[in-house]
């Protein structure tokens, strides 16, 4: 999995020091009350282990919660899982849809799209996901495509940018390959 790029991180930063702080603040008062006085190194560090120990739940876990979304706290489509779908490709002279089946790795600092196709596999290098001034979320991502054992002599190993949207149906959208196979064409995929 590698890092992309996410509107709202900021924010998200800025609310878990937050709670962090209260927590570390409520914690200090009940430690108080009961007249109990930790070590220096209990008391300096809980403020970046309590950060740390919910940064790592927000990531894995809480924002995949339905209620930041009903509530417009969170606007990070979660893509996570297996898509199936269909590649149609300036590839070939054939002008048939390919079958693939891609699946995406998420959380809310990485993901990792990889995309299956008979004769090649993919995988991403670099993400964005925009959801701000957009009508439907977007995911653009950077990838590698290596041809398999059973690919055509003619397939070479090779990048591509691919630019996806979210709409109710699935993930729909436009990729084009690198220099020298001037290949573009459409995905689109749907959760099976």
């Amino acid at each position: 999995m590698h890092s992309y790029e996410i509107e709202g991180k900021e924010r998200v930063a800025a609310a878990l020091a937050a709670i962090s702080m209260f927590v570390v603040w409520f914690f200090h008062i009940g430690l108080d009350a009961i007249d109990f006085e930790p070590q220096w190194w209990v008391s300096v560090p809980s403020f970046a282990g309590f950060y740390s120990g919910l940064h790592w739940l927000f990531d894995r876990y809480i924002w995949r919660l339905g209620l930041l979304r009903k509530l417009s706290l969170i606007q990070l489509p979660d893509l996570n899982g297996k898509w199936v779908g269909e590649v149609q490709s300036s590839y070939g002279q054939d002008g048939r849809a390919h079958s693939v089946s891609v699946v995406i790795l998420q959380r809310w600092s990485k993901i990792l799209v990889r995309l299956d196709t008979e004769h090649s596999r993919s995988h991403s290098i670099t993400a964005s996901l925009r959801t701000i001034d957009l009508p439907d979320p977007e995911l653009s991502y950077q990838y590698v495509n290596e041809p398999k054992p059973n690919a055509p002599d003619t397939m070479a190993m090779h990048r591509g940018t691919a630019t996806l949207g979210l709409t109710d149906s699935g993930l729909e959208g436009n990729y084009y390959t690198g220099r020298g196979r001037g290949e573009i064409g459409t995905i689109k995929l749907s959760r099976p």
